[in-house]
């Protein structure tokens, strides 16, 4: 039994339906537009931590710098070292790049190109670290890669792994939000990096500070499991990537420690035999091998970050296997 029906014309569902797309569309029109047409300011999407570390990081690569020792890695490289002490201690200025272990050795590559090419001839050292869980990946993360490349070559960056992310970049909200909206206000950061940092800005202005260097304030219990290993693939980029350091300039390599308890009675050794195939790859000038393999697990605040106490204590650690190559 039927209560009602409702007819509609052409011109009803116009009107209910229609007229209220309409600026919805206007709003993507301008959008592409301003993008294509270049009057719109270029992206930057500092939307939130990752991206803002990749962004700024980014950016640092290609700006002029006083920096002569270049620490380029993952995650581990931009957490557990401070650049800042690192300069002061070996007395040659230093600049972090480390990103994360979704970036691989090509990305890292790309970065260092770029400051040898806005900064000639003044570059001594190359310092490569990177964490044991990194070296077996098989291949950069799809997100982090194309955020990278997009944002260095002036791209927006527009996920596409989500049917909602689509319709987000057809619609222009990811133009406007990584041109306009990230530069007129400021971004919070979600939980622990909020609680550090504050906002994107915040972020920025401590990584500046620091010559690059972050600290992760995120606790979390180990995940995974120790059986580290050379990705096959690394062997390939390990050559792309010393392809890409200058002509006399040093490339010094360190795998940075894992937790003693959760990588086990054996890793020293492994360590050891890892960093050895690991250098001969990279045609290293020098693998750092008097760094410690492993610290006590209560040093870290997750598998492969230091905790914001013990990072001076590794610093040193470095600034003191460096300086007979800063010479």
């Amino acid at each position: 039994m039927k209560s009602h029906v409702c007819e509609f014309s052409p011109k009803d569902l116009l009107r209910f339906a229609g007229l209220p797309l309409f600026p919805l569309a206007l709003f993507a029109i301008a959008m592409h537009l301003g993008a294509k047409l270049n009057l719109l300011p270029a992206p930057r999407p500092t939307l939130d931590t990752d991206r803002t570390i990749l962004v700024h990081q980014a950016e640092a690569s290609h700006s002029s710098h006083d920096a002569e020792v270049l620490l380029l890695g993952d995650s581990s490289c931009l957490m557990d070292v401070s650049a800042r002490q690192l300069t002061e201690q070996t007395g040659r200025p230093a600049l972090n790049l480390g990103t994360f272990s979704f970036l691989d050795l090509n990305a890292h590559a790309l970065l260092l190109r770029n400051y040898a090419q806005a900064n000639p001839n003044r570059l001594r050292a190359v310092v490569l670290l990177m964490h044991p869980e990194s070296l077996r990946r098989l291949g950069p993360g799809h997100f982090y890669l194309s955020a990278l490349t997009n944002y260095l070559t002036g791209l927006d960056h527009c996920p596409s792994e989500e049917p909602a992310d689509q319709a987000s970049c057809f619609l222009g909200v990811e133009i406007f939000q990584g041109r306009i909206l990230c530069r007129a206000l400021p971004i919070p950061l979600p939980g622990a990096y909020g609680r550090r940092y504050g906002f994107t800005r915040d972020l920025e202005s401590f990584l500046t500070h620091e010559r690059g260097s972050a600290i992760d304030p995120d606790p979390r219990p180990f995940e995974g499991v120790a059986e580290y290993r050379l990705a096959p693939s690394l062997e390939l980029a390990s050559k792309n990537f010393r392809a890409a350091v200058p002509s006399g300039v040093k490339l010094l390599v360190v795998i940075t420690p894992a937790p003693a308890r959760f990588a086990g009675p054996r890793y020293p050794q492994l360590h050891s035999d890892l960093l050895r195939q690991w250098s001969q790859w990279l045609q290293a000038d020098a693998a750092l091998t008097n760094l410690p393999p492993a610290l006590p697990d209560d040093s870290f605040v997750r598998t492969t970050h230091l905790k914001e106490s013990v990072i001076p204590r590794y610093t040193e650690q470095l600034a003191g296997a460096l300086k007979p190559h800063l010479r």
